[in-house]
């Protein structure tokens, strides 16, 4: 995993270690530019690999490029439902698929630690059941519910929320969570 060139696309409010790979992929769709970084297989095996989720020769295919695209809408349903505490049943069901056809490869130790495989995907096969290894860990962890879609309509950025209380609402809070009040102040205003 390329930390730096993750925290260069989430920019604030990371997630710690591995949980940070989910967040930039959840990421790779701006909402408020219209900008998809997962275009084609071309483009997404640029990203994984530059992310450093992949190795560099490792190719994707057409189904493979959908299975991506069906995992990252599956998380970022996921991270939405932080917000509520509800379920997301559908992302659920998405995953869960995926996760049985794409199992999670572990390393072990010379102490016979068993851990998950952190090395770059060999595949868009290994990458997917690594996901889904990470979204394990931060779950076991408690880290989980902690990573949020954004409220504000025209952002939905995946962010890490660091709060005591889990009441984080905003990626940003000056500048979503600003433009959010300003609007709801004018709406009142003008009533």
């Amino acid at each position: 995993m390329n930390e730096g060139a993750l925290q260069e696309l989430i920019e604030h409010k990371f997630a710690p270690g591995p949980l940070l790979a989910v967040q930039g992929f959840a990421n790779t769709y701006s909402y408020e530019y219209d900008e998809e970084l997962l275009a084609d297989p071309e483009g997404s095996r640029r990203w994984l690999a530059g992310a450093g989720l992949i190795g560099k020769k490792t190719k994707i295919s057409a189904r493979d490029q959908e299975e991506i695209l069906e995992l990252r809408a599956a998380v970022r349903a996921m991270l939405d439902a932080n917000h509520h505490g509800s379920s997301a049943k559908a992302a659920v069901k998405t995953l869960r698929r995926l996760a049985a056809e794409h199992p999670v490869e572990f390393e072990v130790t010379d102490e016979g630690a068993v851990e998950l495989d952190l090395r770059p995907a060999k595949s868009a096969s290994e990458f997917i059941g690594q996901t889904i290894g990470i979204i394990n860990q931060a779950q076991v962890r408690d880290e989980w519910k902690r990573l949020k879609i954004c409220l504000a309509d025209d952002c939905r950025w995946a962010f890490y929320d660091r709060s005591k209380n889990l009441g984080g609402n905003w990626c940003r809070m000056e500048v979503c969570g600003n433009r959010t009040k300003n609007r709801k102040y004018r709406r009142k205003s003008t009533d």
